[in-house]
């Protein structure tokens, strides 16, 4: 943990798991009617992000990636008590951001009562055990953090949080480009602290290429969306504008070095907002017709299990554009 890289590279991974991570403790019965528990992370993800999980792994030093072709997934897995020791030195240094650091404080908790126990494992342990299993992930009924959390944003954080959870979109309709960022209700004043942050690091921008005052149209917006169905109320910052997103936002992003695959969609989503900007798809059909199958081809049906997109087309199209100037 000495060098810059591999700073970033832990504040990314903390951010990521943010976004993906989840913290199991697991209870079993043995044959002799002794109560065993089993601690366990993971990060579980579509097969097609193997490659993130295999640097999490390889640069972390711990876990095991497992593939489940069977299911199109993949997962990074931590269980043994060493390894598990070491994870949470990380994430004592690199604090989680948002709700899932109560889910970490949990697990870390049941860990060490069960692991630095001096005895076998009592009634009152078992107890304290389960009565943190009960208040644990999804059963959680309370998302108030600790009196003394202190929340701490740095690039590389938000970056993983984005990598996990953020959505580079252009809306096929008037090609419209936006990004989303959509968690539960209880998580809005992450949203909101998310949201001063990247305005104080885009005017950071601003003052260093145009000091002037940032474009009229677009920004940074933070909606509240009702539950639909079977769905819990949610919270959305959304980021629009053109000149906002291609003249700050994607400066911002495009500085920092992305692990996942999501750097493909941003990469296609900076191409589209570059000739949206400089207004190439005006009376220019063929131009508007990449840019709507480029836009086709992003997130989702970039996956290789979707059968309906070209997945070569990002390439194609963003190659072709560099081989030929400017006019």
């Amino acid at each position: 943990m000495k060098n810059q890289v591999n700073k970033n590279f832990y504040e990314w991974v903390a951010g990521f798991i943010d976004a993906e991570g989840c913290f199991h403790i697991k209870r079993k019965i043995m044959s002799n009617n002794k109560i065993r528990y089993y601690f366990e992370f993971v990060i579980k993800l579509h097969i097609d992000d193997e490659a993130v999980l295999r640097t999490i792994c390889h640069i972390l030093g711990v876990g095991r990636v497992v593939l489940r072709p069977k299911y199109n997934t993949c997962s990074f897995e931590v269980g043994s008590e060493k390894e598990l020791r070491i994870l949470i030195d990380l994430l004592d240094e690199f604090q989680l951001m948002g709700d899932k650091y109560l889910d970490y404080i949990n697990f870390r908790e049941a860990f060490f009562l069960y692991f630095d126990r001096s005895d076998s494992v009592t009634e009152s342990l078992k107890t304290k055990i389960e009565e943190i299993r009960a208040n644990h992930n999804t059963k959680r009924a309370s998302t108030t953090l600790p009196v003394n959390y202190k929340r701490v944003i740095t690039d590389y954080k938000l970056l993983g949080f984005i990598e996990g959870e953020g959505s580079f979109i252009v809306q096929t309709r008037g090609l419209t480009p936006k990004f989303e960022l959509e968690l539960t209700s209880a998580q809005k004043p992450l949203l909101i602290d998310i949201c001063e942050y990247l305005m104080l690091r885009i005017q950071l921008i601003a003052d260093a290429t145009q000091p002037l005052n940032l474009p009229s149209k677009g920004g940074i917006k933070i909606r509240d969306r009702k539950a639909k169905g079977n769905s819990k109320p949610s919270v959305r910052l959304e980021i629009t504008g053109i000149d906002f997103l291609h003249n700050y936002f994607n400066v911002f992003l495009s500085k920092l070095e992305f692990y996942s695959r999501k750097k493909e969609d941003f990469k296609s989503f900076c191409f589209i907002c570059n000739k949206l900007f400089s207004k190439a798809h005006i009376d220019n059909e063929e131009v508007k017709i990449l840019l709507l199958r480029l836009s086709e081809g992003m997130n989702g049906a970039r996956l290789s299990t979707n059968k309906l997109t070209d997945k070569t087309l990002t390439g194609k199209i963003i190659c072709r554009d560099e081989e030929t100037p400017d006019s």
